[in-house]
């Protein structure tokens, strides 16, 4: 269990206010975006194919495709910029370097895949020229007083690049080496986007100001603004994207709009409405064979085409940490910081997102019974859902830390200390005493974890848990439990990384030998064989052991940059989730 068998990326990375970069590669088949940590390379065929580029220790920027496609560099918010093997499984390193001191916010290559411009809010600079083996200098980005928000160089001879920033300017430059040539100041608000058409023959520029011009690419003159007399955007233009023929532009908008240029008719040829609240802000786009990809606040990807008077696809999926995550009748359900709750068709590796979910800000915990989900978040609420879909509300009188299902009740551990028991809508608080940290049930059995790092089994008799055995195998508070499916074995994991499977009718010690993890456990799921469990960790870590063999373990190290909040056994696979945004599907150890 080394291999990821299906890898369900992460959406893009998104701050109001801020374009974000979409990069196609040579092929118009894949497109390249920064998400926390790691860089995704998606197919626009099939968009749930991915896979992701982890070698930077700072969440990332921005990545963009060489013109030959071997290579991608990438950027980061430390300032150091990372070209790496785009076409080998080992993505191995080519190079890495420091340009500026601060966030990178766009990198550009020359048409010979040899120098690359890097620009950003840089402490000392704001930009600079290299080359992209041995990082020697090429050339001086220089004539802004702000952060550059992106660049763009001209892929043939006589070499020339343009950059653009939150001074309101453009710097055209003449190359190699880059040296300032001109000063463009037809814009009157942040210049959000400079890009070169692929012929090289014009750039255009979009800004705050919701205005689009037009360049030559050779000399860097205005030629003219484009659709001055249109029906342009009421709102900030964030990115601008060109045709592969260089015929036509389309621009989004934080007006919720994409617009459609005919540049040589210099006219408006289509616009979309994206939607109707500022989540469906449209902050970066990307032009790829006759498909247009762009990118909403909330991280969804839409799919369309020139003229179209709407999306034909859009993809969804989560941009921050998934904080909670169950499996309900083999269809996983996760819950992102942000509100997030997506239900995941796992065979078609589509997402959809579950409507009434997000009101209660972050999911802190999730449990599942059948086909019934329930998600505690953290207005003190707690839903269940059916479908993609709330189908009700409870509330708790506090946020709940951990969820079960038991046999005709859902038991809620609280963050006051207290136990809820949830029938229907009707609420019971018991207080057992001592600081309660997880719970885990199967049919009239409980059992809650505590602070003190012991395990106290309960049996559920109408609405009071009477106390059946302790578990006193621990030295750290207690952060995940599991029943096994017949009943007879808890496992227990502790703060410090150590699971303790117990028997539970006398609570004596099973194995104390999964002990592999070296941080927090989150998740601890049993196989229906009984034999197996899969762990998930604060480490990064999936582990696959076993009771029978409790020395030999399968371990997928580093397997959610952030830690691994949750996994699973779903049919003859491991499902896992994590701090990356991801889901991950791998071949279950035997």
């Amino acid at each position: 269990m080394t291999r990821v068998e299906n890898y369900f990326a992460p959406l893009p990375a998104t701050t109001r206010g801020q374009p974000v970069r979409l990069t196609v590669d040579p092929t118009g088949t894949k497109v390249v975006y920064a998400s926390g940590k790691s860089i995704v390379v998606r197919s626009l065929e099939d968009p749930s194919q991915a896979w992701e580029y982890t070698g930077h220790t700072a969440p990332t920027t921005v990545a963009r495709f060489s013109p030959s496609g071997y290579y991608v560099a990438s950027g980061d918010s430390s300032g150091k910029v990372r070209i790496w093997d785009a076409v080998n499984n080992e993505h191995i390193l080519k190079s890495e370097f420091q340009p500026i001191a601060g966030r990178v916010t766009d990198i550009a290559w020359d048409g010979e895949s040899k120098r690359v411009m890097a620009v950003g809010d840089g402490k000392g600079g704001f930009g600079h020229v290299f080359t992209f083996d041995s990082g020697n200098s090429v050339g001086t980005v220089m004539g802004h007083s702000k952060v550059i928000n992106a660049c763009s160089m001209r892929q043939q001879r006589p070499f020339r690049a343009v950059t653009c920033s939150d001074d309101s300017t453009c710097v055209f430059y003449h190359g190699a080496p880059y040296k300032m040539a001109t000063v463009l100041r037809d814009h009157t608000g942040f210049v959000h986007d400079a890009q070169y058409a692929p012929s090289d023959e014009y750039f255009v520029t979009a800004g705050a100001d919701g205005k689009l011009f037009l360049y030559d690419g050779k000399s860097g003159e205005l030629v003219r603004q484009v659709g001055a007399q249109a029906q342009g955007h009421t709102g900030s233009i964030y990115a601008a994207a060109w045709s592969p023929d260089s015929t036509h532009v389309v621009t989004v908008s934080g007006d919720r709009t994409c617009k459609f240029w005919d540049i040589a008719a210099d006219k408006l040829v289509g616009s979309v409405e994206m939607g109707a609240g500022p989540e469906h802000m449209q902050v970066g786009c990307a032009w790829a064979g006759d498909r247009i990809v762009t990118l909403s606040l909330n991280g969804n990807l839409s799919f369309l085409r020139c003229g179209a008077a709407a999306p034909e696809r859009v993809v969804t999926g989560h941009q921050k940490s998934i904080t909670a995550a169950t499996v309900a009748d083999g269809a996983l359900y996760t819950a992102s910081y942000d509100g997030r709750v997506c239900a995941w068709d796992l065979d078609a590796g589509t997402a959809s997102v579950v409507v009434g979910a997000g009101s209660g800000g972050a999911v802190e915990a999730a449990a599942a019974h059948g086909a019934t989900v329930a998600l505690a978040s953290q207005d003190n609420t707690l839903r269940f859902v059916a479908g993609d879909s709330v189908a009700r509300a409870v509330p708790l009188g506090a946020a709940a830390r951990s969820l079960a299902f038991a046999d005709d009740a859902v038991v809620a551990v609280l963050q006051d200390d207290a136990v809820a028991l949830v029938r229907d809508s009707n609420v019971e608080r018991l207080a057992i005493g001592g600081a309660i940290r997880a719970v885990a049930a199967r049919g009239t059995a409980v059992a809650i974890g505590f602070a003190d790092s012991h395990v106290q089994l309960y049996k559920l008799r109408n609405s009071q848990l009477e106390p059946t055995v302790s578990i006193a195998a621990h030295s750290r508070e207690i952060t995940a439990l599991a029943f096994s499916d017949d009943g007879t074995m808890i496992a227990s994991g502790d703060a410090g990384g150590k699971i303790v499977v117990s028997r539970t009718d006398d609570a004596s010690t099973v194995t104390t030998r999964w002990g592999a993890h070296t941080a927090r456990v989150y998740s601890i799921a049993w196989a229906a064989d009984g034999d197996r469990a899969v762990s998930a960790a604060l480490d990064g870590h999936v582990i696959v052991w076993s009771v029978s063999t409790p020395q030999h373990k399968h371990i997928v190290r580093n397997a959610h940059l952030g830690g691994a909040v949750a996994a699973w056994f779903v049919g003859a696979q491991v499902v896992s989730t994590g701090a990356d945004g991801a889901v991950k599907v791998w071949a279950a150890a035997a």
